[in-house]
């Protein structure tokens, strides 16, 4: 067994409390946490930068696969996914913001036209991580 596998990432305190959250509603199959990580990674990106998503999210997933006993590879991806996914908000994204400045668009249009291609994405991004993944 090489060096890096025996040692287990650094997991902050906070990490720990959000996934020890999962024994209440306990997660049996991988799919049910990654797509718990994914839908998390798509709710918050649209509020903080998608860079910050990833790594608050990235020890809290982590937590999610050592708790539930499954390999962290589908909740890393999810996580990745689920922060670039962001089509609900102009500041979410730096392109969404050039966007919005340069086609002249609103608030608005970004949830009208962003939430069926979030949902879509959301969608295709758990199928995807299921038939390779998992």
């Amino acid at each position: 067994m090489s060096a890096c596998r025996s040692q287990s990432p650094a997991l902050t305190g906070a990490a720990e409390t959000i996934a020890g959250w999962s024994l209440v509603v306990p997660i049996t199959h991988a799919l049910f946490g990654v797509a718990l990580i994914l839908f998390l990674a798509m709710a918050l990106t649209p509020f903080v930068n998608n860079a910050t998503v990833a790594i608050v999210l990235t020890p809290i997933a982590l937590e999610f696969a050592r708790t539930g006993q499954h390999a962290p590879h589908a909740y890393l991806i999810a996580v990745a996914a689920g922060a670039s996914l962001d089509f609900l908000t102009p500041f979410g994204h730096h392109n969404n913001t050039l966007a919005m400045g340069i086609g002249g668009y609103r608030f608005s249009d970004f949830l009208r036209a962003g939430w069926l291609l979030a949902v879509t994405s959301n969608g295709l991004a758990l199928f995807l991580l299921a038939l390779f993944c998992l």
